[in-house]
């Protein structure tokens, strides 16, 4: 936890645990409704909070901590705390409203070990096995994944790929069930799952169990499986490949398909490219992009495509790496 990456609302959080309990409470009942949600949704996020960064946030609201050292300690519980601290009809209104963003159901899950977890979910359904794994992390959700029997996980991927806005009815019942599965009681709604997800957990999963997984997809549903694939590399991924290994790549790329396919790429892949070819060449391929007429959003991410495919035959047989998204496994 870096005092440069906290939010507003993590910042005020620390400043409501330095508070005495009384002084809190009526600070927070200065607040518009929304405000306290938000501050108590960044609490329930807070592990320990050193006492540095203390001093950083305090200095920055021009107070001090004190001569007194302290650690801080946040967490849903204390957020529970200082909500029900509230008038009971405001503090009502905001717990059922707290978090309502938030995986609900990962808190219920974050105590246990995913081994346990996929033993006792294996006997669920798969759709039900899905919407759980949706509202994990995906570091998490692999590793469940992992844990289940080889023939359920094709599955679970399945519906979890198939997923796209469950309603809150749906959910408050999923969470009354894995709280009742696991021992917890909680209740909200979330957005969950799609292939956005599905591709997130795959990239996480071991390469042999991703592989086999993506065969059971391709024989359950192969447009699925297409889709999940492309969201597990595209095209801005590549520019995290090495120089070495993107300079590889580039000669076996056509120019005219390079100009088509940076005409939606992002800003890191276009420095990517031209970093990685003559001045000359680079000069070149800003011009042809500037004088290119429009393509159909379509067109060009089919060549982005090819040149995906070009990277992943490359990777196959060992010309460069290939990192997939936030996992540390690469493909070779």
């Amino acid at each position: 936890m870096d005092f440069e990456t906290l939010t507003g609302p993590e910042k005020a959080a620390v400043v409501i645990l330095t508070l005495p309990e009384d002084t809190a409470r009526e600070f927070l009942g200065q607040l518009r409704d929304d405000e306290v949600e938000q501050i108590l949704a960044a609490i329930s996020r807070l592990d320990e909070v050193p006492t540095k960064l203390q001093e950083q946030v305090l200095e920055e609201f021009h107070a001090s901590v004190g001569a007194e050292e302290q650690s801080l300690t946040g967490g849903r519980a204390k957020a529970l705390e200082l909500a029900g601290a509230l008038d009971e009809e405001r503090g009502e209104m905001i717990l059922e409203k707290l978090g309502q963003d938030e995986r609900r159901i990962d808190w219920t899950l974050r105590a246990f070990e995913t081994p346990f977890i996929a033993d006792v979910l294996q006997d669920e359904h798969p759709q039900t096995i899905a919407l759980v794994l949706a509202q994990l992390p995906a570091d998490r959700g692999a590793q469940v994944i992992e844990a289940l029997p080889e023939t359920m996980r094709p599955e679970v991927v399945i519906r979890l790929a198939s997923l796209q806005e469950v309603t809150n009815d749906v959910i408050a019942g999923l969470e009354d069930g894995v709280a009742s599965l696991f021992g917890h009681r909680l209740a909200s709604s979330v957005r969950v799952g799609g292939r956005d997800a599905a591709a997130q957990v795959l990239n996480r999963v071991r390469k042999e169990d991703g592989d086999a997984i993506l065969e059971g997809l391709d024989d359950r549903d192969p447009d699925v499986a297409s889709q999940v694939r492309r969201r597990m590399l595209t095209f801005n991924d590549l520019a995290a490949i090495d120089n070495r290994g993107f300079q590889v790549l580039l000669r076996e790329v056509a120019t005219e398909d390079l100009v088509v396919a940076l005409k939606a790429a992002n800003d890191e892949m276009k420095e990517k490219v031209f970093g990685n070819v003559s001045s000359r060449a680079a000069d070149q391929i800003r011009e042809e992009l500037e004088l290119a007429a429009p393509r159909k959003l379509s067109e060009v991410e089919a060549v982005q495509d090819q040149i995906v495919e070009i990277a992943r035959r490359l990777a196959d047989e060992g010309g460069i790496q290939l990192e997939l998204g936030e996992s540390d496994d690469v493909l070779v």
